[in-house]
């Protein structure tokens, strides 16, 4: 089948209006894929005796299982709070959790919580370290630097997933970093200890740039739809203000634009006017890119190098702001193994991005 067909097939079953004659094989291998199976189970709640017995099992499952996934994790998050807050620590909630913290605690969550991200400042990452461990959490994986935004991925034996604690908030040093963020962090109690869930603009800018800008999604195209609906959820609560705010903190023209083109792409694939204003012509035309990147992966290189070279002024203006931005966070260059990562990342598609 072609891969524009299973997308427009998943799209119409996300907004709970599947086509009668839709390839339900092609569209749950997209689903499961973009790690939006969960999801698409809870949207499709209600169509049991419409959809192929197979596949009303087979959704019914999957939700039932991601259920019993999301509330371990939670468990998980809650006993990970506690063992920072006995070492004085508050960590911020990233991603998936600071999403599920900003709702209400009986709200509804079938969003497929691939891990939970924490993130701590650079100088409580020993504490915070020594912390979780003394409370039975093991190192699974750590990684050394100031450049690195996630310092280790830990975990019990017990456990669905892992922690992702992070010294830096996804994305370029210094965009990601700006003191504008701290401002707009709320704090919650979890069973008596503190954390902190940034707000809705803030999460909307931090997912721009992991997917973006950390993950390479901007050259290589395609999509995250987990992501794209998350964006769907946050932004309607988003004032005119916090829009301003947003705007303002992509910090360049090549931030913006990608900002413009995800809300586009929330538009167009999820059905969501979300955005307050028109998108313009780059965003248009970087929308139609990433589309023709997703529907044959054999143009994602040479589309690439062609957005490199359409956009070459805001790249050089981008790339000067985040030199600029990163000495403020990081001594020294960009190493050439720094580089070679960033080139690896561009160029794979990694777990939950199509």
């Amino acid at each position: 089948m072609d891969r524009l067909t299973a997308l427009d097939d998943l799209m119409c079953a996300l907004r709970g209006t599947p086509l009668s004659d839709c390839d339900w094989d092609a569209m749950l291998a997209l689903a499961n894929q973009s790690l939006v199976t969960p999801q698409l189970a809870a949207n499709l709640d209600g169509h049991g005796k419409t959809l192929p017995d197979r596949v009303a099992a087979f959704l019914d499952d999957v939700r039932a299982r991601n259920a019993e996934r999301n509330r371990r994790l939670w468990r998980l998050l809650h006993d990970a709070v506690a063992a920072l807050s006995k070492a004085g620590i508050v960590p911020v909630l990233l991603k998936g959790a600071a999403l599920r913290a900003s709702l209400a605690a009986d709200a509804p969550f079938d969003r497929l919580l691939s891990d939970i991200d924490l993130l701590v400042a650079p100088g409580e990452v020993e504490a915070a370290l020594a912390a979780l461990t003394a409370a039975g959490f093991g190192i699974a994986a750590r990684y050394p630097g100031a450049a690195v935004h996630v310092v280790a991925e830990l975990g019990r034996p017990q456990d669905p997933g892992f922690i992702d604690l992070h010294q830096r908030a996804p994305g370029p040093p210094g965009l990601s970093d700006g003191a504008g963020f701290a401002p707009r962090r709320r704090t919650i109690v979890l069973d008596g200890h503190a954390a902190a869930v940034p707000d809705a603009a803030s999460q909307i800018l931090y997912l721009l740039l992991h997917d973006q800008f950390h993950d390479g999604g901007y050259w290589r195209g395609g999509f995250d739809l987990r992501h794209l609906i998350d964006v769907a959820a946050l932004a309607p609560g988003l004032s005119v203000a916090d829009w301003a705010w947003l705007y303002h903190a992509c910090g360049t023209a090549l931030v913006r634009s990608a900002l413009d083109a995800i809300l586009l792409s929330v538009e167009r694939l999820l059905g969501d006017r979300v955005s307050p204003w028109r998108a313009g012509r780059h965003a248009r035309w970087l929308y139609r890119r990433w589309m023709l990147q997703y529907r044959f992966p054999s143009l994602r290189l040479p589309l690439a190098a062609l957005a490199v070279v359409a956009d070459a002024r805001r790249l050089r203006t981008h790339r000067h702001a985040d030199q600029a931005a990163r000495a403020q966070f990081i001594e020294g260059k960009m190493t050439w193994g720094e580089r070679l990562g960033r080139a690896r990342r561009i160029l794979r598609v990694a777990s939950g991005k199509i």
